[in-house]
């Protein structure tokens, strides 16, 4: 089994994601795959400064999600046939309601905590992945897309959370074992949560670091 990650800038846009889709198509004829993504280039600064911009009280930070919504909708629409972007632009949507809503506390009570902020930005590499894994589905690619956060444990350091391997290594293990007929994994880099279940993130360059701590899981 191999571990591929690709950043931002491989996953920036619909052109990006479909050299990145057939990379890993070449490599799965040689082995199986874990595949982790960033988010699309950009978006987690975008996120990061929406949120900093809704707690201090500018209303700014709305057009900052706008084009975050944006961005993703028109992946959707170039990477997926029509018949097939009906459910992905509508989870797409759910989620970018959410960061709305978030962002919406936050400039309510014009405050944002390091736990607030891991939440915000959590999003990023959630709907790249959702969008990448569409994106092999399309293409008749069978793709098990699956929420880091519940492989990963950390402990409640947020925005920079410390992992702890014993549980994350029995709990990633005992998830690849159980689909022994299962080709190809997609997991969001960067995220992971504590052991209430509440989203932490591993730092920035944590994809990398989820990346790895894949691959020493399954050795």
């Amino acid at each position: 089994m191999q571990v591929l990650k690709f950043g931002g800038s491989s996953v920036a846009n619909a052109e990006n994601i479909n050299k990145v889709v057939a990379l890993v198509r070449q490599a799965m004829t040689k082995d199986r795959i874990i595949l982790v993504v960033s988010a699309f280039g950009g978006v987690t600064d975008l996120l990061i400064h929406a949120a900093i911009a809704a707690a201090a009280g500018d209303e700014s930070y709305k057009e900052k999600l706008q084009d975050i919504e944006r961005r993703h909708l028109e992946a959707v629409k170039a990477l997926l046939p029509l018949t097939g972007q009906s459910s992905v632009l509508s989870a797409v949507k759910t989620r970018c309601n959410e960061i709305d809503d978030i962002c919406s506390g936050a400039f309510l009570l014009g405050e944002l905590s390091a736990r607030t902020q891991d939440k915000i930005v959590s999003y990023g590499e959630i709907l790249s992945s959702l969008i990448i894994a569409a994106r092999f589905e399309a293409l008749g690619v069978p793709a098990t897309w699956k929420d880091s956060r519940q492989v990963i444990r950390t402990d409640s350091q947020f925005g920079h959370a410390a992992v702890d391997f014993a549980t994350s290594n029995q709990l990633i293990k005992t998830y690849i074992d159980g689909l022994p007929n299962t080709n190809l994994f997609i997991f969001p880099g960067f995220i992971s949560a504590d052991s209430k279940h509440i989203t932490t993130t591993l730092g920035r360059g944590g994809s990398d670091y989820t990346a790895a701590i894949l691959a020493a899981a399954i050795d």
